[in-house]
Formats: C-alpha cells, sequence, structure tokens
C-alpha cells in the first residue's frame, strides 16, 4: 500500500469504484434501497464524526448530498443529470462499504479515502450543488403528519397548576386558621 494520500479522482477512476457505479445504476431503480443507503451513510458519518477525517465540511457535505438525493427520488427536484444521480449514490455505497481501497478498519486513515472521494464528488459537482441549495432555500418547511397533530391538537394542560383545590367548598368558602405564632 503506497503512503499517499489518496486522490479522489484516482478512487473514482479505479475498477473498484466502476462497480459500484453499477450497483448504484441498480440502486436508483429501487428507491426504499436508497432511502436506507442515505439512512445507513448518516448512522456512519455521525458516529465517526469526531473523527478527524470527517470533521467540519465532509459532514456537512455529505448532509448536502443525502438531502439532495432525497429531493430527487422523492420526485420533489428535478432536473439533475443522471450522472450525478449515479455519483452521488455510489458515493454512498463507498462510503458505507467496510472493505474499499483503504479498510474502515484500519482507525482515521480507514476514512480517509471516504472522505477524499466524498469532497472530490462534492467539488465535481459543485454547480449542480448551489443550484441545489438555491432551490432548497425556496422550500417551505415540511412538518411530518405526527407533528401538525400535535401542533393542532387541544392541549388539556390544568391551567389551575400551583393553586389550591377545593373541590367540596364554594368560592366563598375558605377557612382561615389563626396564628398563634406572632
Amino acid at each position: 500500500m503506497e503512503n499517499q494520500r489518496p486522490e479522489g479522482k484516482n478512487i473514482a477512476q479505479s475498477p473498484f469504484f466502476q462497480n459500484i457505479l453499477k450497483k448504484a445504476e441498480t440502486y436508483l431503480k429501487h428507491p426504499s434501497q436508497v432511502a436506507q443507503l442515505i439512512s445507513d451513510s448518516l448512522k456512519k458519518a455521525s458516529s465517526k464524526k469526531g473523527v478527524g477525517a470527517l470533521a467540519g465540511e465532509v459532514w456537512e457535505n455529505l448532509q448536502l448530498l443525502t438531502r439532495m438525493l432525497k429531493a430527487v427520488m422523492a420526485g420533489d427536484y428535478k432536473g439533475i443529470p443522471s450522472s450525478t444521480l449515479v455519483g452521488g449514490v455510489a458515493v454512498l455505497i463507498y462510503f458505507i462499504s467496510p472493505i474499499d481501497l483503504i479498510p474502515d478498519m484500519i482507525p482515521v486513515i480507514g476514512l480517509l479515502d471516504d472522505a477524499t472521494l466524498l469532497a472530490w464528488f462534492m467539488t465535481s459537482i459543485k454547480a449542480e450543488l448551489d443550484k441545489y441549495k438555491e432551490w432548497e432555500m425556496t422550500q417551505p418547511i415540511k412538518v411530518s403528519p405526527v407533528e401538525a397533530e400535535r401542533a393542532t391538537a387541544p392541549h388539556n394542560a390544568d391551567t389551575s397548576w400551583g393553586t389550591p383545590k377545593y373541590s367540596d367548598r364554594t368560592g366563598t368558602d375558605v377557612e382561615v386558621s389563626p396564628r398563634n405564632d406572632v
């Protein structure tokens, strides 16, 4: 194994990654597989977020890529080139694969090739990402049906909290004990 840092372009041109591209095309025919891939990628990234290779910008790029792929798969965002879509899915497949050019079992360095490939890919699709970010900013915030129900459900809180309750007395029937300690 070479001691040089892997180059994202070199990884993308490797026979290993070329096979992953073919696999990505298959994934795109099954939206549930892409959804699971996105979920698995975010889980792996959040578990490795403290590792230097996945800090800061790489984590943000992964989140941006997964949001864009989700929007495309949901049919909300259109006009993305198919090569970008296939490449994005392939990058996620590579990222979650424990066995790649530098196996993830090697602490820290094992994620270096993943982060390098992601950074290279994000740079190569910068114009598309900028369009997506502009589109994303114009979209209303989506609220899940569960959250919407909670927001509109009647509030059944007891508004008399902190006040004494005398259910067996009328409002004017209050008993006051004399103070003997004065």
